[in-house]
């Protein structure tokens, strides 16, 4: 299959996502990777919005851009529930309205940290012993 072809059967709704994530990953703005990029800001939005134009130029400068290899730019693969979940994760939101942790759970873990902490030492002490 060729490059045009392969392009052609972009999912474009996967590699907006790619690229906005390692855009914003990158800590670069809509209007840096334009310029770096050579193409118009609005055009860096339409791809982020899955409507621009894919070219095989702009997926070897997006891939060079981002320090990333075109194959991963260009693959349909779910490998991209990795930057849903960074993209959706809680460090995105704004802390105050998000409560990552509840009374339970947190007795939860210090009990777990207990019990670990516990097993260690008399294991610790067993080893001694022999």
């Amino acid at each position: 299959m060729d490059i045009q072809k392969l392009i052609e059967n972009i999912d474009k709704e996967k590699f907006a996502i790619k690229f906005q994530v390692h855009r914003e990953i990158s800590g670069i703005s809509t209007k840096e990777a334009a310029v770096r990029l050579n193409v118009e800001e609005n055009e860096i939005v339409a791809i982020e919005n899955a409507n621009g134009k894919i070219t095989p130029e702009l997926v070897k400068n997006t891939a060079v851009l981002f320090k990333t290899d075109v194959s991963s730019l260009l693959s349909s693969s779910t490998n991209l529930n990795h930057f849903e979940h960074v993209y959706s994760s809680p460090i995105n939101s704004t802390f105050h309205t998000f409560k990552s942790t509840d009374e339970k759970q947190s007795e939860a873990i210090l009990l777990l940290i207990d019990n670990v902490t516990s097993m260690s030492n008399r294991i610790t002490e067993l080893l001694e012993q022999k």
